[in-house]
């Protein structure tokens, strides 16, 4: 277990959670803050993450504050992260925030590992069904050609398409991976791209079977993070651009934007949310209260935790859906290539009788 470090370049988010919580309960235990390091630099099996925090330690003992230390390592520590550790130590309750943040990345964690869960039977199947008509098109399709080819036979129209996509793919498939690597490189280009990234956040949040889900997840995450940094003593305009960022969406960014330019103009951040697509109606009626009774906070972390649940259940509903979906996709897919293979057969029968 202790090599494993060894073969780490960076810090993933289960790392963050142990050194958070750690910092928290020995810092609550009354440790001091470099003695804290030491041993968290000791236990971190991380390699990457030992050696940010024996700089981390090493800047302060040299005066620098542990959030201007961490802006060093923004590979490591997120915007969400240093706005956090921030307000802890404005408000002399580092501790407090450090649980409350570990709280933070665990439940985004969950919610990571929940929706790779509803994209993980469609992907299995998809990848399966992919690998099993490929080998049938690339070894199976051709010894039945040679077979038809000495018999003479007149071939039904699917089998000749399943022979050009053997033949194809057989004698032009560096074209195929050319054309598979240029794919890639254009998706990531467009999705580099600010002009169109709103086009595919859109599309997204949009798409079918899987656009409702990724609303819901999209707002979770914009909502649970503005109602840790509040919490925590974050200012709103600041929560509000770093919750922007951490959602990663630009139809969100957007509607973040006019929120910060409502409050600045002396407005309420529930006032944008009448009109969009993102948020419930349900959200906004929350929030809208939480400004009114002057607990906006708390109503933001009862939204956030009624978001999560809406997105467990949402997961579940999809996965009885996608299932027999992607199962009739997959008998469709292999069923083709099989009828098509085997219908000259079926006609040569035929001529024998």
């Amino acid at each position: 277990m202790k090599n494993a470090g060894k073969f780490q370049k960076k810090v993933c988010p289960l790392d963050l959670v142990i050194f958070a919580r750690q910092f928290a309960v020995m810092m609550e235990a009354g440790i001091p803050l470099i003695t804290v390091l030491k041993a968290l630099e000791k236990q971190t099996e991380n390699l990457f993450l030992k050696k940010v925090i024996n700089e981390i330690r090493i800047d302060i003992e040299s005066g620098i504050s542990l959030s201007e230390s961490m802006e060093k390592h923004p590979k490591v520590f997120s915007d969400f992260f240093i706005s956090m550790v921030k307000a802890g130590e404005t408000a002399g309750a580092l501790n407090k925030v450090l649980e409350r943040m570990a709280g933070h990345l665990e439940k985004q964690s969950d919610l990571k590992r929940t929706v790779s869960g509803a994209f993980a039977y469609p992907t299995i199947v998809g990848v399966l069904a992919l690998l099993t008509g490929g080998f049938l098109v690339v070894v199976i399709v051709p010894v039945f050609k040679s077979v038809y080819e000495r018999l003479n036979v007149e071939l039904p129209l699917p089998t000749l398409i399943l022979i050009g996509i053997s033949n194809f793919a057989r004698g032009y498939w560096w074209v195929i991976l050319i054309a598979g690597a240029g794919v890639v490189f254009l998706f990531k280009w467009i999705g580099a791209s600010s002009s169109f990234k709103m086009y595919i956040d859109k599309f997204k949040i949009n798409m079918p079977i899987f656009g409702k889900l990724l609303r819901k997840v999209t707002a979770a995450r914009f909502i649970q993070t503005l109602a840790d940094m509040m919490a925590s003593g974050v200012p709103l305009l600041e929560s509000l651009r770093t919750a922007e960022r951490v959602a990663s969406n630009k139809v969100v960014s957007n509607i973040a934007q006019a929120m910060v330019g409502n409050v600045q103009a002396g407005g309420l951040i529930s006032e944008p949310l009448q009109n969009q697509d993102i948020f419930s109606a349900a959200i906004t009626q929350m929030i809208a209260s939480g400004e009114e009774s002057g607990r906006l906070s708390f109503m933001l972390e009862k939204s956030a935790d009624g978001l999560d649940r809406d997105v467990d259940d949402t997961v579940k509903r999809l996965v009885v859906k996608i299932e027999p979906l992607m199962t009739f996709f997959m008998a469709v897919f292999v069923g083709f290539i099989a009828v098509a293979i085997y219908l000259p057969i079926f006609d040569v029968i035929k001529q024998m009788h």
